[in-house]
Order: C-alpha cells, then structure tokens, then sequence
C-alpha cells in the first residue's frame, strides 16, 4: 500500500521535474514559476518525495478558499495521496483534522479561526507547510500575516507558491520571505526593508539587489522559456463614448479635481487606497454609467463593441472570458449573453456551482461565453476552452490582470490567445494601461524575468491632477 501511495500518476514534463528537485531538497523554497507552467503538480511531486523520505510525516496547504476543491482534484490527479479539505462548522472541523490524510487543505481565513486546533496538529505531527498564492499574506500589519507567522516555528519545512510574488510594489516580497525563513532573506524589519525598498527610492540596481537576494531560495521559469504554447496576441480597441456618457464621466472627473486639489500631498500618500476608490468611479463610467446610476438606460459604448467582438468570436466557433472588475457588470453580461451559453463567476457564487460553472465552460460545447470577476476567478483555474479574453474594464491591480489573463494561456491550450482590452478614449482606462505596464516592469525585474526596466513614476498628486484635468 505505501508504494503505491508514494507514487505519481502522471508525469512530470522535463521543467517540473527541476522545480520539484529544487523543492525536495530545500526546507525553505519559494516556487515563482509563472501562471500557467504547473505550479500545483510540480508540490505534489515533491511532497510525495519527501514524505516517502520520512522528512515530513504530513503537508498544511494554506490557499484561497476558493482553490480549497482545486487542490483537493490536482492531489487526486497526479497521485494517490489522501487529501482532506477543512471546512464546515463547529465540531466538523475538528474531525477533519482527527482524521487520517496526507494532506490538509484550508484557506487563509480558517487559519485565523481555527487557529488552536492547527497548532496542535503541528506539534503532534511533523508537518511541511504550503503557502499558495502566498501574495496574500504581503500586509505584515494584517491578521491573516500574524497568523500565518504564528504557526511557522512549528515546522520545519516551509513551501511558498504563486506566480505574482511582486502583487503591485516591490515590498510584497518582504513578508512572503519573512514567514519562509525569519528574516534571513529580507531581514527581520519590515520597517527598515520598506525604507529602502519604497517606490519613490527604487532604482535598477536595486531591483537587480533584491532579485540576487532571493534567488538562493527561489525558483522562476517563464511559459515562453519552458512550454511550447501557442502565441498571446495583444489588442486594444478604441472606443468612444457617447455624449451621455461623455457628459456623466465629465462632471464626476470635476468633482474628483476639485476635491484632489485642495487635498495636502501627505493626505494623498497615506490615503492611497481610498484615492484609488474614488478613481475608479471613473473607471466604472467608463464601462457602464449603470453601475453608479441606476436609472441609466442607454447602452454602454463597450457594450455595443462588445456585441461586435463576441459575433466574430461565436462565428468563429470559439470560446471566451469576459473579464470585468465590477459584479454588477458580470451579472448585466450573463444576462446580456444567455444566447451564447453564458456563465459567470463572482465572489457571490458559492464554490461548489461556481466549479460546476468552470466544468460546463470546459467540457460543452454549448456554453460559449464566461462572465468572471478577476477577484474571484484569476487563481488556480484552467479555462483553456477559450482562446479570446476581453477585458472590458481594468483596476490598478497588476495582479488581477497577470493572471486572469492567464486562465486562458496555460497547460492544454493550443489555440492562439487573443488578449483584447476595451479602452475608452480620453478617460482613465489609458492612465492605468501606463500604471500597470510601469507595475509589470518593476516586478519582472525584481523576479528575474528581465534586467531591463524605463524609469518608473507613482502615483502622485501632480499625476492625479493631470490626469482628471
């Protein structure tokens, strides 16, 4: 019986062996593989490993909930390894944790929660800990970082993953490592790593200086570099608003100026996020005025390119994700798009329809358009059934785009990717194009991607004033 547990059922490609090596023989690993090069197969591989070596007797996978089943299925796939997913209430957990498994899946959140219980799994057990989509501990400050670092003197082999280690500034990292090895690799402050590793201060050398820093204990391999997978072809489209619409964006562009102007630079610094809020108002115009004015009843101008682009796609005979950052824009577009076989994915969905929506995507033909939220759907799925990802609208979040777009361009697709973003001219869609390819310069840099990078420039008051002018 243990044999056969401690064997794989499918094989590994040539750079998932090397990044399962590399895993095995470090306590301390970091796997940055980009989206879609098979991160999850490659830690399956090496766990069998290493508990067949008897150096962990079982693995903690901390995820986002949502990839809680993703983990469970993958286990199953690629070996014959018991997995048990925590969830449920009360004294159900707990059971869970009493019963037998090689592997125990929770998310970030049932760690705070359950926070007791799995200490003590880790001190009766000689456990590795699997941190995926470790970005989401990068807040220090937060409760789900002190969490995480509470536990992580219990074991002895600490595993962080995920393909957008810099999430949107280079002192991401910092925490990542922090719960990795205690500060060896970054240092034990955060408050001096962040004085030197601020945006304002970054300069080439010192983005080539922290990517020499985590090297050691860190693996990256691009999908260009290790996968022969069809080509990713970019597009923009133009489009212009109508004078309703043009009218609505105006005005809330004045009001925005005006409260921008008379608000001190510091104030601009330290409320950052609610400035970003306020910023994507606009962004919300400029998709669907309907989404801040109900009463709003004309036609969106992305949505009429939208009905042009999805009848070249469908009679093309061909799949694809619509990707918006608002819910209420997913939910408008399935509806929208019932005719074509619509679904959609938002944080809404419970996680067992939201994988029976990803299941009829890939497997029938007759669902034709996915409707997704990157927030809830740029992690740990494969929609490889489609070849066409159209952004109707964008946040500042790099991570959001990295890997929503990359649901698409993975494992097992072997169509062109036709990557196309709806940009409505002379608003803010242009000024966060310019931000998000500055975000992406600086974190390929920082994880080896590139030794090249254009000056970079932040968000500052100047930069908002000249934009809502």
């Amino acid at each position: 019986m243990k044999k056969t547990l401690y064997k794989a059922k499918t094989s590994p490609l040539p750079h998932q062996l090397e990044a399962t090596n590399f895993l095995v023989q470090k306590s301390e690993a970091a796997l940055f593989d980009e989206q879609g090069v098979g991160k999850t197969k490659e830690v399956i591989d090496a766990v069998i490993t290493i508990l067949k070596q008897k150096r962990s007797e079982a693995v903690l996978i901390i995820c986002p909930k949502t990839l809680m089943y993703v983990w469970q299925n993958e286990i199953k796939k690629h070996s014959y390894l018991i997995p048990v997913v925590i969830e449920g209430a009360g004294k159900t957990k707990g059971y869970k944790f009493l019963s037998f498994a090689n592997m125990y899946i929770i998310n970030y959140e049932g760690v705070k929660a359950e926070l007791d219980i799995i200490k003590l799994l880790l001190e009766a057990r000689k456990c590795l800990i699997v941190l995926d989509e470790s970005q989401r501990i990068k807040d220090p400050d937060s409760q789900t970082f002190k969490a995480i670092n509470a536990v992580r003197e219990l074991v002895s082999r600490r595993i962080i993953l995920t393909g957008t280690p810099v999430a949107n500034k280079a002192i991401d990292l910092w925490s990542q490592f922090y719960f990795l090895d205690g500060g060896k690799t970054l240092g034990e402050d955060f408050g001096a790593f962040k004085k030197n590793y601020k945006d304002s201060s970054l300069t080439k050398e010192k983005l080539a200086e922290l990517q020499t820093k985590i090297r050691p204990k860190s693996i990256r391999r691009l999908k260009d570099d290790v996968l022969e997978l069809p080509e990713k072809v970019y597009k923009t489209v133009l489009v212009e608003l109508s004078p309703r619409q043009n009218e609505i964006y105006r005005k809330l562009k004045e009001e925005l100026l005006i409260e921008i102007v008379n608000t001190d630079e510091r104030v601009i610094i330290d409320e950052a996020k609610a400035i970003l809020k306020k910023l994507l108002r606009l962004v919300q115009v400029a998709s669907n005025p309907g989404l801040l004015i109900p009463d709003y009843q004309e036609v969106p101008c992305k949505f009429t390119k939208l009905d042009e682009l999805l009848k070249e796609i469908m009679e093309s005979n061909e799949k694809v994700i619509i990707w918006s950052s608002f819910v209420g824009n997913v939910k408008t577009l399935r509806n929208r798009y019932r005719g074509f076989g619509s679904l959609n994915i938002h944080g809404e969905i419970p996680i067992l329809e939201r994988n029976k929506f990803i299941q009829l995507f890939q497997e029938d033909p007759d669902y034709r358009v996915m409707v997704a939220n990157p927030a809830a759907a740029r992690e740990g799925i494969t929609l490889t059934a489609a070849n066409n990802a159209i952004y109707i609208d964008r946040s500042f979040n790099l991570v959001d785009y990295l890997q929503s777009q990359d649901r698409i361009h993975r494992i097992s697709q072997d169509k062109r990717c036709n990557i196309i973003k709806l940009v409505a001219q002379n608003t803010i869609d242009l000024f966060i194009e310019d931000k998000l390819i500055k975000k992406q310069d600086i974190a390929r840099v920082i994880q080896g991607d590139t030794d090249k990078i254009d000056e970079s420039s932040y968000l500052t008051k100047e930069e908002i004033i000249e934009l809502l002018h």
